[in-house]
Formats: C-alpha cells, sequence, structure tokens
C-alpha cells in the first residue's frame, strides 16, 4: 500500500512526514484490530476452506504492515525538525517486524514457532520404569507439559528426575537445534531486510535503554544473596540426594535445581524441614467457589479499587472469551491477551486456583494499560514491557497477608511470622533462582544473534554460563553439539521473553516499594497493601498514560520519582527477612558459599 495523498505540493519536509505519521498510525491500528480479531476468532473445528481464507487475509493484513515499515524508512529522520516526529518514523520502521520476510514468515516461520512450542506438549516421551521394563499401569507416552513437569513436582526419585531431563534433551536435540537456528536465522534476516542492527531489532521495545546493560547490574547486586540461597539449596540437596551431589563445593546438578524451582510451592521442598508445606495458609480456599470468569472479575475488584475505569462494555460483551476446548482446565491451558491495539482481546481458561487467581491480577494490567494509553498513536501504544512490571507490583499487594486478610476468607487464620516467612522462603525460591536463568537466556540469545557463537557450539557457551551465574552443571557429561536449553528458553523466542521477564520481575519489585512508600505503609515491605488507595491508582494511570511517548527512564519516573534505572535494591529488601534467616543458618552450619568448577565435561 502506497499513501498517495501526500500532497505533491507540500514542500516542507516535515510536514509530509506529519501527514504520513499520522496516516500509517491510523491505519496500523485498523490493521492490527484485523489480525486480532482473524486470531481471536479460529476454532480448532474449522473448514480447509475457512482456514485459508484466515491465513490469506492475515498475509495481506501483514504486506500492509511491511509497507508502512518500508515508507517510514524513505524519509531521512537527519532532515525531520521535529524530536517527536523522527521518533515516531523510527518506531513506525518497526512495525513489519518478522512480517517482512513475506511468504517465508507464513510457510517457515510461523511453523517453526509452532513447531518449538510442541516440544513441551507432544507426548513423545517414555514413562520412567526403575527396573528398565515397560511402566506399570499406563505406559503411554507423556509430554513435558504437563507430565513431566507434574513428575519434577512430586517425585523424590534423582534416577526418575535425571531419566526425564536427558530423554526429553535427547528426543528434541535435533528438532529444536534446528528450529532454533531458522528462528535466529529469520530474526537476523529481518533485521537486515529493515536495515536495522539485528540488536536493535531485537530490543526494540528498549531502544531508549540499554536493558542488557541493566540487566548486568542487577547481578551483579543479587549475587551476594543469590549466593546465600545457592549454598543453602545445595547443602539441603546435599543431604537428600547424597549420591548425586558428591561436591559440596561444587555446582548444583541441573536435575535437582529444577526440581527445587519445580517444588518451590509443593510439599516436600528444601525448606520442608524448616517451614512445612502444610503451615502455609489454605491458598485455594479462597478460590474454591469461583469459575474461571469470576477470577477477573475479582482482580478488577483491586483495579477499581484504585480508582481505575470498568472493564469497556464492548470488550466483556465481543472481546472476552473462554477457551472452549476439552483440556481447557488443564495445565496445558494458558490466557492469551492481545493488546496491541485500544481493541484488547482475551481469552482465559476455565482452570481456577490460587496461583491463576494472582495471575489473573497481571493479566488485568495488560487491560487496563491499553484503556489507559488508547488514545495515543500507534507509534507511541508499546510501553516499554511496562504493563508486566505493573501486574506484578499489583500481585505483590494482592497476595500479601493484609490483603488476604480483609478479604474476609482467612480471617481465621494466623498469619504469624514463621507462617510470613514460609510464605516469602517459597517465593524467594522462585523469584531469585530464576531471575539468573532469564539473564542466562538472554545472553544466549544474543550471542546466537550477533553470530559470536554457532548452534554446533553453543552448548559449550550455555553450560558455561550456566556454572558462572548459577552455579549448576549438567547432571551427566555433555557433547558439544547437543543442545540443553530447557523449554523455557524457546517460550516466545521471537519476543524477547527472556529479558522481558528478567525486567518486569525486578521492576515489579521497585514499582511495588515506591507505591507501598507513596501509600505510607509502614511494617515489612511484604506486607504492605495498598488496596483502596486512589493516589496509587493515579500515579499508575499518569504512568500508563504515556505508553512510550517519552524515554523508558523518564517514563518509570513517573512512579519511582526519579531518573532510575533498574536495581535489585527493592527484591532484597522484600526478602530482608529470607536473606538474614539465610546468613545466620549458613553460618551456624559452616555452609560454603560459592561453588568450584564443574567436574563434568562437555566433550
Amino acid at each position: 500500500m502506497v499513501f498517495a495523498n501526500l500532497s505533491l505540493a507540500a514542500t516542507n519536509y516535515d510536514l509530509k512526514a506529519k501527514v504520513f505519521v499520522t496516516q500509517a498510525s491510523n491505519h496500523y491500528y485498523q490493521l492490527y484490530d484485523k489480525l486480532s480479531a482473524e486470531t481471536y476468532a479460529s476454532t480448532e473445528d474449522e473448514s480447509f476452506a475457512t482456514i485459508f481464507s484466515r491465513v490469506t487475509t492475515v498475509k495481506t493484513i501483514a504486506q500492509e504492515l511491511v509497507e508502512i515499515s518500508k515508507e517510514a524508512k524513505q524519509f531521512n529522520i537527519n532532515k525531520i525538525q521535529d524530536p517527536v516526529l523522527r521518533r515516531a518514523l523510527e518506531k513506525l520502521h518497526y512495525v513489519g517486524g518478522l512480517f517482512i520476510l513475506g511468504d517465508n514468515y507464513f510457510e517457515s516461520i510461523l511453523i517453526t514457532l509452532n513447531a518449538l512450542k510442541s516440544l513441551s506438549t507432544d507426548k513423545d516421551i517414555k514413562p520412567y520404569d526403575a527396573a528398565g521394563s515397560l511402566a506399570k499401569g499406563d505406559s503411554s507416552p507423556i509430554a513435558y507439559d504437563p507430565d513431566i513437569e507434574r513428575i519434577f513436582e512430586t517425585s523424590n526419585d534423582s534416577k526418575e528426575l535425571k531419566y526425564y531431563w536427558e530423554t526429553w534433551r535427547k528426543r528434541n536435540a535435533i528438532w529444536a537445534t534446528m528450529n532454533c537456528y531458522i528462528i535466529i536465522h529469520a530474526i537476523r534476516s529481518a533485521a537486515e531486510l529493515l536495515d536495522l542492527p539485528v540488536m536493535d531489532f531485537y530490543y526494540f521495545n528498549y531502544m531508549d535503554v540499554d536493558i542488557t546493560q541493566e540487566m548486568d547490574k542487577v547481578m551483579e547486586e543479587l549475587k551476594p544473596t543469590y549466593l546465600q540461597l545457592h549454598a543453602f539449596v545445595r547443602h539441603e540437596l546435599k543431604r537428600k540426594y547424597n549420591h548425586d551431589v558428591t561436591d559440596v563445593n561444587g555446582p548444583i546438578p541441573d536435575h535437582l535445581f529444577q526440581q527445587v524451582l519445580a517444588q518451590a510451592w509443593k510439599e516436600n521442598s528444601v525448606i520442608e524441614e524448616y517451614f512445612p508445606y502444610k503451615e502455609l495458609p489454605p491458598y485455594d480456599d479462597l478460590v474454591r467457589d469461583f469459575n474461571g470468569r469470576d477470577l477477573l472479575n475479582k482482580a478488577e475488584e483491586f483495579y477499581k479499587s484504585l480508582g481505575f475505569s470498568p472493564l469497556e462494555g464492548d470488550f466483556i460483551k465481543s472481546r472476552l472469551n473462554e477457551i472452549n476446548s476439552s483440556d481447557s482446565n488443564d495445565a496445558e491451558c494458558h490466557a492469551h491477551i492481545f493488546d496491541s491495539t485500544p481493541q484488547v482481546r482475551m481469552q482465559y481458561c476455565k482452570k481456577v486456583d490460587f496461583r491463576e487467581f494472582m495471575q489473573m491480577h497481571s493479566h488485568a494490567a495488560r487491560l487496563h494499560y491499553a484503556m489507559e494509553k488508547k488514545s495515543l498513536p500507534s507509534y507511541f501504544f508499546d510501553s516499554y514491557n511496562l504493563e508486566y512490571a505493573v501486574g506484578e507490583a499489583i500481585i505483590l499487594s494482592a497476595s500479601s497477608p493484609r490483603h488476604l486478610q480483609s478479604l474476609g476468607v482467612l480471617n481465621d487464620f494466623k498469619f504469624s511470622e514463621r507462617a510470613q516467612m514460609n510464605r516469602l522462603f517459597r517465593m524467594a525460591i522462585h523469584t531469585i533462582l530464576n531471575i539468573p536463568l532469564y539473564y542466562v537466556h538472554t545472553r544466549i540469545i544474543n550471542e546466537l544473534l550477533k553470530g559470536s557463537v554457532e548452534m554446533d557450539g553453543v552448548n559449550r557457551l550455555y553450560w558455561k554460563l550456566m556454572q558462572e551465574y548459577v552455579g549448576v552443571d549438567p547432571p551427566m557429561d555433555r557433547e558439544e553439539n547437543a543442545i540443553d536449553f530447557p523449554y523455557k528458553f524457546y517460550f516466545e523466542i521471537e519476543t524477547n521473553y527472556q529479558s522481558k521477564k528478567f525486567v518486569s520481575e525486578i521492576l515489579g519489585y521497585q514499582f511495588y516499594e515506591a507505591l507501598c512508600q507513596k501509600a505510607r505503609q509502614t511494617g515489612i515491605l511484604s506486607n504492605c497493601d495498598f488496596y483502596g488507595n486512589k493516589a496509587i491508582g493515579e500515579i499508575l494511570r499518569s504512568m500508563m498514560s504515556m505508553g512510550s511517548s517519552k524515554p523508558w527512564r523518564d517514563v518509570i519516573s513517573t512512579v519511582l520519582n526519579q531518573r532510575s534505572s533498574l536495581t535489585a535494591g527493592s527484591l532484597l529488601e522484600y526478602y530482608k527477612p529470607v536473606i538474614a534467616w539465610l546468613k545466620n543458618f549458613n553460618n551456624n552450619n559452616h555452609i560454603p558459599i560459592g561453588w568450584n568448577e564443574t567436574k563434568r565435561k562437555i566433550l
């Protein structure tokens, strides 16, 4: 498509650019609304003719988005006087994304992305049997999600865990390597076609800041605490699996490390002796009588208490749907949100538990963020992924003992200091152990994109970084041409999911602490609740309404009150009681801190 109505008589270069930017922005929204409608209208039982028609429509939309990118590039930024206009043109240059690859996107890349998703859902792993024969009972092949994930949550058999760790990677090695390479090559190719540096293309959501440098700084701040938690976890695993953790000063075998993460909110976790699972509050009692829609309605109450407008009637009526699938009540079901335009759409699951309830508070942040910035032109509608950090901050408030007791259901439960430590410790395991993983995954993807490492040598680099930053090594010697990434590495790889998770986790705690300070809450940070505080809602809405119309630091400073950067300080303050407990425990038990070089070899 060509915007042919640009006035030939207009001699002012800025005026020509402004006319293009206005029309392109409006058209962008129209295209993405169509794309959203096509995507969310699909069902499992569509005929071939319907699917073909839908794909044809999406291809047309993609071609028009690519045309916007190309036309934006035709303007010489250096000749534009208006800085806002320059910024708009720069952003419109990115809207083609991977669509710039044309038919190759639909005939190869889209298929590849679905293939990477299938790594978790394909039932192609033979069940473990310690005797070496067919497993007793149902011996049907199982999938990573949810079958193997559930095994890691419940099993205490280290041989079984090692079997699934190795078998899943062996089964998917060639498939994962090939598809990962295709996506990395596609990102490089798209950047080249758009005449953009590949790292600028991949990190376009953080175009105003070197987010990888910010992540480096956070890792340094987090390191002393991580070392303490790592030492405690290794000590407890040594007691539990003496034959598998042979070096009290070495890295933790990855299959056991993954089990620690999986069991963070389950029985038999590494803290069971000190903070038993049965002493946790009865969280699921809060949602026992809820359905999937109730979870959203209850989460919505939190935002309305802050002064946010109710979700729009048209959204409730036409753009909110329960996933209609036989497995929508299973662990494989995940909510989907399309919020690239003000016409936000959402699909939610039937599944109900306390974790889903808290996640719905985060989903609602994306819905409200879209509403608050709906008047922005499309080129400023991106919000640096801050909707996820806002969601994390809301979750921290909504899950605080003070807030849960205010709901009335847990009034009979006494949130003693021990009970609060039980909750905090499990949160710390889930959060502090995961952050370095997001960092390592980000580093690996960066090196692949830059071409400083190729797929046939990336496994050596992966385990080098895993040892350096996570203190983890493989359960056995590995081959250099293997690929040992966990499934989460591949998850939404094309959207830079790993760095997005890292930033949202850290910044979510920063937002939470800042908002708690503004709410003048006293006591420990982990028990702050700003529910019902209209002033807090006003601060959040002020930031949300900015989208990316101002640089990243200026936008987050709306909440943080300073030209701030990422810092682990708020997270460390939140977990201060756990950190003190760890230091005392490790010191009293003379537990070594840090780790030696791994004895495992990458052959």
